[in-house]
């Protein structure tokens, strides 16, 4: 768990490289027409959706550099992703691939191991990656309205995500806000919440970990729209994606524009929500009240 998957590899290469042809002015049908490469290829390899070998690689960033100035050091560290997004190991949750997973969720827990930072906005319920066994299995069961899911396997990859915040070498930064209604809501009924309250007060005092609480006494704020995850990357403050969740699928953002936006709202929310210190006391005054 501790490597970067080998999806977040293909999607930062995608992404430098889209931003590098961006750059040149050239176009997907300009590359087509100087390398033979297809269009609908070269748009997936932007979008992280497949790899692209180290020769490859070369050979555009060799075009590329015909257009604009590309430095040594990163022509070599996009060779660098270009091999590790074929020769990484299989990541863990690939063998639970078709059970049920919704569309596009493997690809937040892929990024998940790789982001830098991962910010998360919820307005009804604790995040997965924070959750503990009874909220989860309570909330999985109450969502489950076909009977389809496996509750035992849920858990076993909320568990497993949930390692990438406790592990000991290079743990990634997990920041959350919770509405206030989150506190309320008694998902499994009241001796649940309160222990999955008292584990976020637990939480909250890892280094790594900031978990804010937004009033209601706020009113209306920029992410009345729904709840998002967005997270950041190794390679630089504006490159990540953004994750949205649907009952029955969830969509991918990654666009610079999209990603910008999102940012720009999450701190909007930092702003308005009350400190990590006050945020504990008011989640540990919840869990009392139970």
């Amino acid at each position: 768990m501790s490597s970067p998957s080998t999806y977040v590899q293909r999607f930062i290469l995608g992404a430098e490289l889209a931003k590098l042809r961006a750059r040149t002015g050239l176009s997907l049908k300009d590359v087509q027409a100087e390398l033979d490469y297809e269009q609908s290829w070269m748009s997936r390899v932007e979008h992280g959706e497949r790899g692209m070998k180290a020769k490859d690689v070369r050979s555009l960033l060799d075009l590329y550099s015909r257009h604009t100035t590309i430095e040594a050091g990163q022509r070599e560290e996009l060779l660098v992703l270009a091999r590790a997004g074929f020769s990484g190991k299989p990541d863990w949750w690939r063998k639970l691939a078709g059970k049920g997973l919704k569309p596009k969720f493997d690809l937040l827990i892929a990024a998940e191991s790789g982001a830098r930072v991962i910010n998360a906005w919820r307005s009804q319920t604790v995040p997965g990656i924070l959750q503990t066994e009874p909220y989860a299995r309570a909330l999985i069961e109450a969502t489950d309205i076909e009977g389809v899911v496996d509750t035992d396997e849920r858990i076993e990859i909320r568990r497993t995500r949930q390692e990438i915040i406790t592990r000991r070498d290079d743990p990634v930064a997990l920041h959350v806000i919770l509405d206030e209604a989150v506190l309320h809501h008694q998902i499994g009924g009241p001796e649940v919440l309160r222990g999955q309250l008292d584990h976020l007060v637990q939480l909250g005092k890892l280094d790594n970990v900031r978990i804010q609480v937004l009033p209601y006494k706020v009113g209306a704020h920029a992410a009345v729209t729904g709840d998002f995850v967005l997270l950041v990357f190794q390679a630089s403050d504006d490159l990540g994606m953004v994750y949205l969740e649907t009952a029955t699928t969830g969509l991918v953002l990654q666009s610079e524009h999209e990603v910008r936006r999102y940012s720009q709202t999450y701190g909007t929310l930092q702003a308005m929500a009350l400190p990590p210190t006050k945020s504990a006391d008011l989640i540990a005054s919840a869990a009392k009240d139970l």
